[in-house]
């Protein structure tokens, strides 16, 4: 998308009380506690380990550290991840 149409978009969605998300494909990012995180608009994985996971989201990556971490669900919107979340880094 252009920066213009970009701008005039965001606008919009401000102005008519939209959700950005869904609109902008923006991820949305839940977590229950330190062990459950739902990633929703994600753009796929790619590095899993059990202390790390890198995912593509729009705009950069998103990477998730801890112990015993583990895709428990993924599908083409959304991923769900769990174990012992210690941090979480977005990457522009």
């Amino acid at each position: 998308m252009d920066r213009g149409l970009n701008q005039m978009v965001k606008k919009l969605v401000g102005t008519m009380d939209l959700p950005a998300d869904a609109i902008l494909d923006l991820p949305r990012i839940t977590m229950i506690g330190t062990g459950e995180m739902l990633i929703e608009n994600h753009k796929g994985i790619e590095k899993y380990t059990s202390t790390e996971i890198r995912v593509r989201i729009k705009g950069g990556h998103m990477v998730v550290h801890g112990r015993r971490l583990a895709v428990r669900f993924i599908d083409r919107d959304d991923l769900k991840l769990e174990g012992v979340i210690t941090s979480v880094e977005v990457e522009a």
